[in-house]
């Protein structure tokens, strides 16, 4: 358990880590009777107001035998993370293996069953997204979560294309390739001749459906970067390109551990995030969570080898070959 500053925990609420965790940020909230089981772990991020009667559960029973009975199969989980500025409405439950991004906001009595991006409104069984917090009809970089191929405006695309022109170089025609944050997949669609083969995934149903309709990207999945289900040691590749500052401290720790098991002994790792250069983080825009100076990124990025980093905020590092 760690709880931050300024947090109020009313009577009632229940706080179960179990073999996993529960974290707590700063100027939390959770009120009457809410229950927390946490063996896949969970994180709170700061400013989340949970309501009361609401049940956030980071685990499940496994099921697959009728040889024993269910409470005595494996209890299993995949963790669960709230990143900030949440509020959950009374009676809300939040499953196994979703993350919420920053802002949004669950419904009373919403059953959430999958991630959901930043700054939405969702509500019902199972919850689905009923409107943006944000206005629908401009793109303002301080507010929203991810570039798209029909809304940002020329001014970004020059420091876009340059993710595309620093990956590119560093794939080769027999690579397998994994972009982890792939968005609407415009980068992705960019790169599928670079490669032999390359696979987008992003917490966002929304970004997944874009990145069919707009390049037919057969290859792009929804799924959590700190889960990500493929098998190890199968990917050449893997990009991470602007996502670790749109993500929590724990977050980018378990995502870089996800990378370096799927990547195959000598693959590599290609990123891009923002640098800061002041001892304390201020993220420049409400979508960031934590921006990293570059001794903290070397620090975060220390499983790696041959680790470089760039004054253009590029990085790249190696699995070692074992």
């Amino acid at each position: 358990m760690s709880i931050g500053d300024n947090v109020q925990i009313k009577p009632g609420v229940v706080l179960r880590p179990e073999t996993g965790f529960i974290s707590i940020g700063s100027n939390v909230v959770i009120n009457h009777y809410t229950v927390i089981h946490a063996k896949g772990g969970v994180e709170i991020g700061d400013w989340t107001v949970i309501a009361p009667n609401c049940g956030i559960y980071a685990q499940n029973h496994s099921y697959d035998s009728f040889e024993q009975p269910i409470t005595k199969q494996p209890n299993i989980g995949k963790g669960i993370t709230l990143m900030g500025d949440n509020w959950l409405g009374a009676g809300s439950i939040v499953l196994d293996g979703t993350t919420i991004g920053k802002g949004t906001v669950i419904g009373a009595g919403a059953v959430v069953t999958k991630s959901f991006p930043m700054a939405k409104v969702i509500a019902g069984n199972p919850a689905r997204i009923i409107k943006n917090r944000f206005s629908d009809d401009r793109w303002d970089f301080h507010t929203v979560e991810r570039c798209s191929s029909t809304d940002t405006p020329k001014t970004y695309w020059q420091y876009i294309n340059q993710r595309v022109v620093f990956a590119a170089g560093y794939l080769d025609p027999s690579d397998t390739v994994l972009d982890i944050g792939c968005g609407d997949g415009y980068i992705t669609a960019l790169l599928r001749k670079a490669c032999k083969q390359i696979i987008g995934i992003d917490y966002s149903e929304e970004a997944i459906r874009e990145a069919n309709r707009l390049y037919s990207l057969d290859e792009v999945y929804q799924m959590n970067s700190t889960n990500i289900e493929f098998e190890e040691a199968i990917f050449d590749k893997v990009l991470c390109l602007e996502v670790l500052e749109h993500l929590t401290v724990l977050q980018a720790r378990k995502t870089l551990a996800e990378v370096y098991r799927v990547l195959k002994p000598g693959g590599m790792l290609v990123g891009s995030t923002p640098l800061r250069t002041s001892l304390q983080s201020s993220p420049s825009t409400y979508s960031h969570i934590y921006e990293y100076s570059e001794p903290e990124l070397r620090q975060l990025l220390k499983s790696f080898e041959s680790v470089v980093i760039s004054e253009r905020n590029f990085y790249i590092g190696r699995k070692p070959v074992q």
